[in-house]
């Protein structure tokens, strides 16, 4: 509920209420910012919530954490802070981190999307060494699928392949789209390229 212009958000009091902030472009985390420290709190024992006077427009994104804990910096947190979208009502929503980070920083958003698809399918920009069975079939200097992305495979022996992911520059001039790589739009990039 919204008392001259501020919006009333309840949250459990073991929580504590944040503004959002990207910590990190490259990586998409979004940390908590300055912090909004609760006008009173309601109820009794675990019942008990916080309550917010919230002096921000419906929409706006917030983090909230366990009390006594941040989640600033760029480093690995785990699930342990959450972001919310704050409504007209006071209700905050779940976000994803992901989409959270892309609201934040629309510029970087595909380059994050590249970063995450190349983790999913076990690579990184940094090439790897990797075992693999006799008869594997890569080979050095290719650029093939991986796991449901792209991989460069530098080099190749009879039962090891050092592969990486393309860069993001790499991707955009070969002209493959950063999605995965079953997807019809990547089919089709892939069969103008390689004639697949």
């Amino acid at each position: 509920m919204a008392i001259c212009g501020m919006i009333i958000a309840h949250l459990p009091a073991a929580r504590w209420l944040w503004h959002a902030a990207l910590a990190d472009a490259a990586t998409g985390h979004v940390a908590n910012g300055a912090p909004i420290k609760a006008a009173r709190y309601e109820g009794t024992g675990l019942d008990m919530l916080a309550v917010h006077e919230v002096d921000a427009a419906p929409g706006t994104l917030l983090v909230s954490t366990p009390a006594g804990s941040s989640s600033r910096g760029a480093g690995y947190w785990g699930g342990s802070h959450r972001v919310h979208r704050l409504s007209r009502d006071g209700t905050l929503s779940d976000v994803d981190m992901d989409a959270a980070a892309d609201e934040l920083d629309p510029v970087g958003a595909e380059a994050r999307l590249h970063r995450r698809l190349a983790l999913a399918a076990g690579l990184t920009l940094e090439t790897v060494r990797m075992r693999m069975r006799d008869g594997h079939g890569y080979e050095a200097g290719t650029c093939t699928e991986w796991g449901g992305y792209w991989a460069i495979v530098e080099r190749a022996t009879a039962r090891q392949v050092w592969a990486r992911a393309p860069s993001l520059e790499e991707m955009t001039a070969a002209g493959l789209p950063i999605a995965r790589s079953d997807t019809p739009e990547a089919k089709a990039a892939a069969a103008r390229i390689w004639g697949a």
